[in-house]
């Protein structure tokens, strides 16, 4: 995966975050929205006010790298981080029946346990492509 290509992934995800737990915050504060909307609409915002502040903190934070920080190592930095922590936060949540209070039941194990490894997986062939281009560029100081 290129670098450009790392960087819009971990854009949408993050944004895709940041959406989802505004959206979920705003059902828990008007509760009448929630009972009013589609039940797909219900499905993806439905998640307690807790999980849904996670969401928006990693949301808002990795969006904030990646304006701030433009290099490929902040993208690659962000996706080990990011994968790390949900592949962590998925494992905690099928291993522990709502852990830390948070309401994670299948849905949310199984988003997880996607976004998480996958996230991973591109960071760490961000990390390689980062090994080789260094490698590149100082190959002509061994010749």
């Amino acid at each position: 995966m290129s670098g450009a290509a790392t960087r819009w992934y971990l854009v949408v995800l993050m944004a895709g975050l940041l959406l989802q737990g505004l959206g979920s915050l705003l059902f828990r504060v008007e509760p009448a929205l929630e009972r009013s909307s589609p039940y797909v609409l219900r499905g993806a915002l439905g998640i307690d006010t807790a999980h849904s502040w996670i969401h928006i903190i990693w949301g808002a934070a990795g969006l904030t790298v990646l304006l701030v920080y433009r290099s490929p190592r902040a993208a690659v930095t962000l996706a080990l981080v990011f994968g790390v922590f949900y592949t962590a936060f998925g494992v905690l949540g099928v291993v522990i029946h709502h852990p830390l209070g948070l309401e994670l039941d299948g849905f949310e194990n199984a988003f997880h346990l996607t976004a998480g490894p996958l996230t991973l997986v591109i960071g760490l062939l961000g990390l390689r492509r980062l090994g080789r281009a260094t490698t590149d560029a100082t190959s002509h100081i061994r010749a």
